[in-house]
Formats: C-alpha cells, structure tokens, sequence
C-alpha cells in the first residue's frame, strides 16, 4: 500500500470521533438525543469546566477535547474511561443519563506530566 494512502487512512481513523456511554454504571437503553451538549476542555492539569450540573433524568453529551497532549477521562461509577487525543486530533464523546442523585467525580486517567493527580472533576445530579 502506497504510504501516502497509509497517511490518509491513519488521519481519517483520528477524525472519526469516539463514543462511550454511562447510565451511571451502564449503556442508555434508549438511543434518544441528548438533551443537551457540553463541551470541556482538558488543558494543564485542568478541566473545564469541571463541575457539572444535572437534572436527574438528563441525558446528556459531554464533547472532550484537549488544548495540548492527550489526556485521560474516567468517569467514576461508570465504564467510561476513555483517551482525549492531542490537541488538534479531534474530541471524544461521552453520553451520559443521570438516573440517580449524586456526585460522579471525574479525572485524568492517562498520566499527563506533574499535576496529572489534580485533574479532576465531577458531576452533580440533583
């Protein structure tokens, strides 16, 4: 295969956004739009924002990207762990159904240099 094919594919393969999904521990069971998009931001030990608040019941996106290297985002409570690429490499999308009140902390799950453990969040369904 010619490299400069190999090229094209690899850079089409990272544009192709990457969905997880969560329902507090599992998949929605309902293939619905979201109610509403969020978008964060993952930058230097930082999320942002990096608190978020739903109504219980709320199905929601929340669209990652990163503003330099790839980051991590685990959302605990659930099977989402997935890797925010580089910046300019795309987002990654999570669906998220607040089923029950509580926090669900978020935080970096790729190791991403000095202050890698203070990059947390959480979401709030009240």
């Amino acid at each position: 295969m010619p490299a400069a094919l190999i090229r094209i594919l690899i850079a089409v393969a990272l544009l192709i956004p990457v969905f997880a999904a969560a329902e507090n521990g599992g998949l929605p069971s309902e293939s619905r739009p979201p109610d509403r998009v969020i978008r964060l931001v993952a930058e230097r030990f930082t999320f942002v924002p990096s608190r978020i608040k739903l109504k219980l019941g709320e199905v929601v996106e929340l669209r990652i990207r990163s503003l330099d290297t790839d980051h991590g985002f685990r959302l605990q409570g659930t099977d989402v762990n997935v890797v925010i690429p580089k910046r300019g490499r795309g987002e990654v999308r999570v669906l998220f159904r607040a089923q029950r009140k509580g926090v669900f902390p978020f935080f970096c799950s790729k190791a991403c240099g000095a202050g890698h453990t203070i990059m947390r969040g959480r979401i709030i369904v009240e």
